[in-house]
C-alpha cells in the first residue's frame, strides 16, 4: 500500500487554478491565480528570482498548500520571464518592483498582504515593504543589491549579491513590522550568508522572525519540494506564517 505525503495535496485535491494576465509599463505578465474552496481573492503573491529559467510555476507545491488551507493566491512571471513579453536583458531591478506593485493590486483589498519572495525577489519584496506594507514577508535564499543597481539593465554587467549597506531591500525590511520567515540554504553559492544575517539584523520591527536553514544550495524550489520531511517543515511555517499573521 503506498504511503501519502500529507505534506502536498494528492493530485485529485489539487486546487483550481486560472491562468491570466495583468498588464505593467506595456508589458503583459503572465500570472496563476490558486483559489482557496472559499473562492477568496487572493493574499499571498509570490515573486521570483532571476535567470532564463525562472518561471511562476517553481512555488505551486508551497502555493498549493496555501490555498488547502483557505488562502489563494497569485504567482506571476517578470516581463523577460516565461510567457510574459519583454526582453530579459532590457529589464531591470527597479521596472521589475513597479511590476510587483502592479501585481499586488490584484491582491484583496480588506487584508495586508503576504508576500513570498525568492532570490532576487526576496529583494523585491523586502523593496515593496513601504508601498504595500504586508503583515507577513516570506523570504527563499533571499538576494540583496545595491541602490546603484536599480537601474542596471540585466544584459549588463551588474553587482552579485551581498549585504550592501544602502541595499534599498534593507531600507525596507527596517520599515516592516509584520512577521518574518527566512529559508536560507547551507550551500548557496549564490548569496552569501552574510546576506541571510543582514536581512535578519535590519528587521528590527518584525513582529516576529524565524529562520530555518536547509542542507541545499541556492536554487532551493529544485531541492526541496522531494526532501518530503524537511517540505513538511517549510509548508508548516509558511502556512503559520500566513494564518498567525492574521491576528
Amino acid at each position: 500500500m503506498p504511503l501519502h505525503d500529507h505534506g502536498t495535496p494528492p493530485a485529485a485535491t489539487l486546487p483550481h487554478a486560472e491562468d491570466l494576465f495583468l498588464h505593467a509599463a506595456g508589458q503583459r505578465l503572465a500570472a496563476t491565480r490558486i483559489d482557496a474552496s472559499d473562492g477568496a481573492p487572493p493574499d499571498v503573491v509570490h515573486l521570483h528570482g532571476f535567470g532564463t529559467t525562472a518561471s511562476r510555476h517553481a512555488v505551486r507545491y508551497l502555493l498549493d498548500d496555501l490555498a488547502g488551507h483557505g488562502h489563494s493566491s497569485l504567482t506571476f512571471e517578470f516581463s523577460g520571464n516565461g510567457e510574459s513579453t519583454g526582453e530579459l536583458e532590457k529589464t531591470t531591478l527597479r521596472q521589475r518592483r513597479n511590476e510587483s506593485l502592479a501585481a499586488a493590486r490584484l491582491l484583496a483589498e480588506d487584508r495586508r498582504p503576504v508576500l513570498i519572495g525568492t532570490s532576487m525577489g526576496a529583494h523585491l519584496a523586502a523593496w515593496t515593504v513601504p508601498d504595500l506594507r504586508p503583515r507577513a514577508l516570506a523570504l527563499f535564499c533571499p538576494a540583496a543589491y545595491p541602490d546603484s543597481e536599480a537601474d542596471v539593465r540585466f544584459g549588463q554587467e551588474r553587482a552579485r549579491p551581498g549585504p550592501y549597506a544602502d541595499s534599498p531591500a534593507f531600507a525596507g525590511i527596517r520599515e516592516f513590522d509584520g512577521d518574518l520567515l527566512v529559508v536560507a540554504g547551507d550551500h548557496d553559492q549564490v548569496v552569501p550568508g552574510s546576506v541571510i544575517d543582514a536581512y535578519l539584523a535590519h528587521s528590527v520591527k518584525a513582529r516576529s522572525r524565524r529562520l530555518i536553514r536547509l542542507d541545499c544550495d541556492h536554487f532551493i524550489h529544485r531541492w526541496l519540494p522531494d526532501r518530503v520531511e524537511r517540505r513538511r517543515e517549510v509548508l508548516g511555517a509558511l502556512r503559520a506564517l500566513v494564518t498567525d499573521s492574521l491576528r
